[in-house]
């Protein structure tokens, strides 16, 4: 299984706004480029916090024909409501892969809206996940979480690809999230290099793609 990661970032690094949310500092041509990858996806993993803050629209619009991939919901404490796009406008019933804690209180208000995977712990462990997803058949899976998703997954060794738009803005303020974010620094994190696979140039953003060296 193949587990790539989707993220836009500033000038300056930054993948959130002060606010904490991600809304209006990309292209359509960024949109078109996100649809792309989740056309060559056949799972989409996100977080319970990138649902609530951004309530992302996962349904695939600007290619014709083409079948969504399944969204896989991380859900670490608490619950989602059931209202949010993801359980509305996929072509797949979603998968919550919760903790043994929060397992109750998701089946209150989600049961009929999701298959729902409790993992038998009080936190999500990331190579249990993607075991699940491999055990479920999954080949090419797209990670599109926040920064603390995807660092967890990044420290377990368990991404093989980064697609990452630059986009035009600087803004400036300390404190804010880069792709990955976390109170500690990567292991070998200067020894464990990725390589420069794609890079595009389309108005003025930038549409890189990294592969970790095996």
């Amino acid at each position: 299984m193949k587990l790539s990661i989707n993220m836009a970032m500033t000038l300056d690094g930054k993948v959130v706004r002060p606010d904490g949310r991600w809304y209006g500092l990309t292209s359509q041509e960024d949109k078109n480029q996100m649809d792309v990858y989740r056309s060559q996806s056949d799972a989409l993993l996100v977080g319970k916090n990138s649902i609530l803050n951004d309530n992302p629209i996962v349904r695939i619009r600007s290619i014709p024909n083409v079948l969504n991939p399944r969204p896989v919901i991380l859900i670490r404490k608490g619950t989602l409501p059931p209202n949010k796009h993801v359980f509305e406008e996929s072509d797949h019933i979603p998968l919550i892969i919760c903790t043994k804690n929060n397992l109750k209180e998701i089946k209150t208000n989600l049961e009929n809206k999701a298959e729902i995977f409790a993992l038998d712990a009080d936190e999500i462990d990331p190579k249990k996940v993607t075991g699940i997803l491999k055990r479920k058949g999954y080949k090419n899976v797209i990670l599109e979480g926040g920064p603390k998703l995807n660092y967890s997954f990044i420290e377990a060794g368990l991404v093989d690809r980064i697609y990452l738009t630059i986009v035009p803005y600087l803004i400036g303020k300390n404190g804010l999230a880069g792709i990955v974010d976390h109170s500690t620094e990567l292991p070998d994190f200067d020894k464990n290099n990725w390589t420069l696979k794609g890079s595009q140039a389309r108005g003025n953003e930038l549409f890189l793609i990294y592969e970790k060296e095996i």
